[in-house]
């Protein structure tokens, strides 16, 4: 009976030691996601759904006072990146350096785009293109629209998202979308308010002296 115990005990502070492992693993990914994220609004629920289970309560509570320790010890951490980072990109947002897009759903309020894109590309698109708010769904219509036209013409056409633009001042401008017609580039930026506007004015010119000459798509008078 003592032998049986004894492997019970064994197989018992086995599993535990396993439990533990997987919970170390699981923690030090919420931990990574936070670091990532910069914000803990997600590490009580990430833990308890994926390191507490009824049916392992002593490596459970083992887990929790584990993850209070780390909560503790990464907390002031994560707070001053996010300060720190909160300011840098407050400063390139400012600068129109960096654009933020939320999602407006402008579906039902028939509101539609002006552009430039004639007058710099010889380009003519639809007058009515209309605005979703979404600048993801936007971007896709815009850039059918321009490469419907540019092959219609017998041009070349590509385009990149995201692309990274550096400046004179050596600061990389994200360009929410870069299109290349002919040999010819363009930054294109998509104009939903006040803010994005004022960007647009302010990059514009820095673009302009590194020889680009850019795109909006706006549904404000520019």
């Amino acid at each position: 009976m003592d032998g049986i115990r004894i492997i019970l005990i064994v197989i018992a502070a086995l599993i535990i030691i396993v439990n533990l492992f997987i919970n170390f693993s699981n923690i030090f990914k919420i931990v990574s996601y936070c670091f990532k994220s910069n914000t803990l609004n997600q590490y009580w629920s990430l833990f308890f759904k994926n390191c507490v289970s009824g049916r392992a309560l002593i490596s459970s509570v083992f887990a929790i006072i584990i993850a209070v320790i780390i909560f503790i010890i990464i907390t002031p951490f994560v707070l001053f990146r996010r300060a720190t980072i909160g300011k840098k990109t407050a400063a390139l947002i400012e600068e129109g350096i960096l654009f933020e897009y939320q999602d407006l759903n402008l579906n039902d309020k028939n509101v539609h785009f002006n552009s430039n894109i004639e007058s710099l590309t010889g380009i003519s698109l639809t007058n009515d293109l209309a605005a979703t708010g979404n600048v993801k769904i936007d971007a896709t219509l815009v850039i059918s629209e321009i490469q419907t036209k540019v092959q219609a013409e017998d041009k070349t056409f590509s385009f990149k998202a995201m692309h990274n633009i550096t400046l004179n001042d050596g600061k990389d401008a994200i360009v929410p979308v870069f299109i290349t017609i002919d040999q010819k580039s363009h930054p294109v930026y998509f104009v939903y308010n006040e803010t994005h506007k004022n960007q647009f004015n302010k990059i514009n010119s820095k673009l302009y002296s590194r020889g680009f000459k850019s795109i909006y798509f706006s549904i404000l008078p520019m």
